[in-house]
């Protein structure tokens, strides 16, 4: 029973970042950006919050982080940078590393991306019942207090 059960939390635990990602990635993501006036993909999001929790990364990290190859990794850099949305500066422990900093305009890109995000998962969820909402609710803070439990195992 235990080995069942077990088995059966591991495949809700990969299933759940998933669908979170699907919601926020393919519904609300595309409705946000379509309203900022900078065009960017999700994996620009991706890069820009990256680097807003992380701090200046080398290129080849954010590429690691986010399980991107190089080639990509330049092409969205790239459009970053002509955007002004990051910085690319020389490493200055090793020159041939690149690091990417977010910018003050990126920044600004990313809270108002967020608010905008924010702003459609609430209506989605307040369509929700009062009942589905605590349940939901209830669900989410076990999972945030259980989780750190395993880090420890």
């Amino acid at each position: 029973m235990q080995k069942d059960l077990v088995s059966k939390v591991v495949a809700d635990l990969f299933s759940i970042p998933t669908f979170s990602s699907r919601i926020v990635r393919s519904k609300f993501t595309k409705v946000a950006l379509a309203n900022i006036e900078v065009s960017l993909t999700p994996l620009h999001c991706e890069i820009l919050k990256l680097l807003s929790e992380e701090g200046s990364l080398p290129v080849f990290e954010i590429g690691k982080r986010l399980v991107l190859a190089k080639a990509h990794m330049t092409q969205l850099v790239d459009k970053l940078v002509e955007k002004e949305m990051v910085i690319r500066e020389p490493d200055i422990n090793d020159r041939r590393v690149t690091r990417i900093t977010l910018s003050e305009t990126g920044r600004q890109g990313l809270d108002s991306l967020h608010n905008t995000i924010s702003g459609a998962l609430e209506e989605a969820i307040s369509s929700l019942s009062d009942n589905d909402l605590m349940e939901l609710s209830a669900s989410l803070d076990k999972i945030r207090n259980i989780l750190p439990k395993m880090m420890k195992a």
